[in-house]
């Protein structure tokens, strides 16, 4: 029995677009795989979305707390199909954040460009050290969003974002229309940007 790769979506910020990565990504992962997609946040916008825009056919969304987070994985892995398990985390919730990373093989934190959401990327990656003493393994990588409207805003974000030591993806998710209208969408040829992200990091096993 081969274990699901477990990708988790969190950022300690609100509106840093974990949802609105961690949607599309499963509907990409679904393309590859079986794809399950575990929504962690009380507020259930991933499962809403799921519902809203018929993804049943593509993946299948729960909606869980924190304490049933380790033993759903043991099940989906004990069901032997399962390639693919996407994680969408609360903001403002350490202790989900910390569960969540401990349980990832990759940990993406969805940042919009700017100084607004860049404190608490450092506070999030702050909680990485105790998942990466348990798995020094365990890759991680920020996925700029709200990119290319201001590309100068965009360089200085990543410049700061690797100097603290953290590697970004090459693909930026940017600031347009169709991902800001997404959400309770099924996904479309115009959302290739999250296409090529997920295919970068396929490349990271």
């Amino acid at each position: 029995m081969t274990n699901a790769r477990v990708i988790t979506i969190t950022n300690l910020k609100g509106g840093s677009g974990k949802t609105s990565t961690a949607v599309p990504l499963a509907c990409m992962a679904a393309r590859t795989g079986k794809t399950v997609l575990l929504d962690l946040d009380p507020t259930g916008s991933a499962a809403q979305w799921h519902a809203a825009a018929g993804l049943e056919d593509l993946f299948a969304c729960q909606r869980i707390t924190d304490e049933q987070l380790a033993p759903t994985l043991h099940q989906l892995n004990l069901q032997g199909d399962v390639q693919y398990v996407v994680l969408d985390t609360p903001p403002v919730a350490k202790e989900v954040t910390l569960q969540s990373m401990g349980e990832a093989d990759l940990v993406l934190f969805p940042t919009h460009v700017g100084s607004g959401d860049l404190a608490q990327l450092v506070q999030t990656l702050g909680l990485l050290r105790l998942p990466l003493k348990a798995n020094p393994a365990l890759k991680y990588m920020v996925v700029l969003n709200h990119a290319g409207t201001m590309p100068a805003v965009t360089r200085e974000t990543r410049q700061i974002v690797e100097e603290y030591g953290a590697s970004v993806a090459l693909t930026e998710i940017p600031y347009r229309k169709t991902y800001i209208m997404a959400k309770g969408s099924r996904p479309t040829a115009d959302w290739w940007h999250f296409e090529k992200l997920w295919h970068g990091l396929c490349c990271l096993n």
